[in-house]
């Protein structure tokens, strides 16, 4: 039962492509695809503008400038009479002795050297990584 309905419409769909006639692109089907596709590219991407334009980098320059001037030239310096600061109460103190006293084992040494090589080691990796992926 299938297979005559099957037939049926395959017989049917001959007669209907052969009645169909063939159609053609323009001449310019192509050229316009693909300008169609350049301009959707370029709509998406994302053009880069920095949040502080060279206009106000440059007030900025100016401003600090001006005001590192000013003060160096027309500001005259004063004597400054601070007392002198004593740190003596520093050699007395219980945590002071105690990190004198602190020797970690070369194990301890090793372990964070290798932390450290690892991580030096792995940021540029990883930072080439995620530029590759952008």
């Amino acid at each position: 039962m299938k297979e005559q309905e099957a037939k049926e419409l395959e017989h049917l769909v001959g007669k209907v492509m052969e009645k169909a006639p063939l159609e053609t692109p323009s001449f310019q089907f192509t050229d316009k695809v693909m300008a169609a596709i350049n301009a959707e590219l370029q709509r998406e991407s994302n053009c880069y503008r920095p949040l502080i334009s060279r206009y106000v980098w440059a007030i900025i320059a100016v401003v600090v400038i001006g005001f590192t001037a000013y003060i160096w030239f027309l500001v005259q310096p004063a004597p400054l009479n601070l007392p002198t600061l004593s740190f003596d109460f520093m050699e007395d103190n219980l945590v002071t002795k105690e990190f004198a006293a602190f020797k970690p084992s070369k194990i301890t040494i090793y372990g964070v050297l290798l932390l450290a090589v690892m991580l030096c080691i792995q940021i540029p990796v990883l930072k080439r990584y995620f530029d590759g992926r952008v």
